[in-house]
C-alpha cells in the first residue's frame, strides 16, 4: 500500500460517531481504543490525500472500504494489494463468521436489489408480483440465518443474526428456544443480556399491557411526561433523522395526525438521534412537518425510553388508549388509519 495512504476507522459508541485515523509506519497501520463489546465498523482507505470529507463529497467515486467488526482484544488483518477492501483477517473469529454469513446471504441481497430497482420503475398495479418475490426472499434469508444460528452456537455473529431473525415483534415460542441453545458464554455477553431482556420484556409491551411511563426532554429542553397525555389516544413513534424508512413514514403520519388531531388523538415522537446530530434532528422535524411533540435524550440507541421499550430497530410504534394501555404496536400506516377510524369514529 502506498506510503502516503491514510486509513480511517469509523464506528458508533454510546450514541456518538467515532472516527480515528492512522498513517503507515514500518508497513503497519495501528488503531488503539477501548470498547466493551463487538462493534460494527468501517475502514476507509485514502491514497489521494483529500481526506475523509473530500472522499464523501466525491460520491460518484466508489470508495475503498471494508466493513468489519472491532472487538475487545486484537483484530489483525493483512493487505495484499493497494486496496483495503481486499484485506484478509488473520486467524478465525468474529469477522471470519461475519464474512461467512455474508457470503451465504449474498445471492439474497443481489436478487433483492434487482427487484427493488424493478419496483421503482414499475407501475403501482404491477408491483404485487415483485412484492411477493421480496416476501419469498425474506423467507429464504430467515432460513439461512436460522441454519447459521443452529450451526454456530458460540459465534457472536449467530447472536447478531438471531436478533435480526427475531425482528421487532418476535414469536417468543420460536426465538426463546433458539436463544437458549446458544452457548452460556454468548448468552452472558452484553448483547446476550440485552437480547434476553428484550425477549422477557415482550409480554409487558404487547397489547393489553400498560405502556411504561417515562419523562424525556423536548426540543426546547422541557421535560415531557407520557402520563400527561392521559385522556387521549397516543401513538408513541420511535424514529430518527438518519433513518430512511422513518422519514418515508413521516409523510403518512402527518396525514394521519391532521385527520385525527381533533378527535382525541396525538403523536409523541421519540428520536434516537445522536448528541452531535441535534441540528439534523431539528431540521428533520421542520422538513417533514412534524408539528406534534418530539422528545429525545440524544443518546442514539442508548436512548433511555428506547431501552425502556426494548427498541432494537426503527421505525417502531405503540398505540395507547386514554387509560395508558397499549392497544396495538408496529402498525403499518394503513393499518393505523383503519384502527383509528374504528376507535375514533366520526360523531
Amino acid at each position: 500500500m502506498p506510503s502516503m495512504a491514510k486509513i480511517y476507522l469509523l464506528y458508533q459508541q454510546h450514541g456518538k460517531k467515532i472516527m480515528d485515523s492512522a498513517m503507515q509506519s514500518n508497513g503497519l497501520f495501528v488503531f488503539k481504543g477501548k470498547i466493551d463489546r463487538p462493534m460494527y465498523s468501517t475502514l476507509v482507505c485514502d491514497t489521494t490525500e483529500i481526506g475523509l470529507s473530500g472522499m464523501i463529497k466525491k460520491q460518484h467515486d466508489k470508495p475503498d472500504l471494508l466493513r468489519m467488526y472491532i472487538y475487545p482484544g486484537q483484530v489483525a488483518l493483512k493487505t495484499f494489494s493497494r486496496s483495503i477492501a481486499d484485506a484478509k483477517f488473520v486467524g478465525k473469529g468474529i469477522n471470519s463468521d461475519y464474512f461467512k454469513l455474508e457470503q451465504m446471504l449474498k445471492p439474497v441481497y443481489e436478487e433483492r436489489n434487482k427487484i427493488s430497482k424493478l419496483t421503482e420503475i414499475a407501475h403501482e398495479a404491477d408491483t404485487s408480483p415483485l412484492n411477493r418475490k421480496l416476501d419469498s426472499l425474506s423467507l429464504v434469508k430467515k432460513r439461512i440465518q436460522r441454519k447459521f444460528v443452529i450451526d454456530n452456537p458460540d459465534s457472536f455473529i449467530a447472536l447478531d443474526a438471531l436478533q435480526d431473525y427475531a425482528g421487532i415483534s418476535p414469536d417468543i415460542a420460536v426465538i426463546a428456544p433458539m436463544f437458549n441453545r446458544l452457548s452460556v458464554r454468548l448468552q452472558h455477553t452484553p448483547l446476550g443480556k440485552e437480547f434476553r431482556k428484550f425477549l422477557a420484556d415482550q409480554k409487558d409491551l404487547n397489547p393489553g399491557a400498560m405502556a411504561p411511563v417515562f419523562v424525556q426532554n423536548d426540543t426546547a429542553g422541557n421535560p415531557v411526561n407520557l402520563a400527561s397525555f392521559r385522556g387521549k389516544y397516543v401513538l408513541i413513534d420511535f424514529w430518527a433523522s438518519w433513518c430512511g424508512p422513518c422519514r418515508g413514514t413521516n409523510t403518512e403520519l402527518v396525514k394521519i395526525y391532521n385527520e385525527f388531531k381533533e378527535r382525541n388523538f396525538t403523536i409523541l415522537g421519540v428520536s434516537l438521534d445522536r448528541a452531535d446530530d441535534k441540528d439534523a434532528w431539528l431540521k428533520a422535524i421542520k422538513d417533514d412537518g412534524l408539528i406534534w411533540t418530539q422528545v429525545s435524550d440524544l443518546k442514539h440507541w442508548g436512548n433511555e425510553v428506547a431501552k425502556l421499550y426494548s427498541i432494537m430497530k426503527i421505525p417502531q410504534s405503540f398505540l395507547i388508549d386514554p387509560e395508558g394501555v397499549i392497544i396495538a404496536r408496529d402498525l403499518e400506516t394503513k393499518e393505523l388509519m383503519e384502527k383509528l377510524k374504528h376507535v375514533l369514529p366520526v360523531k
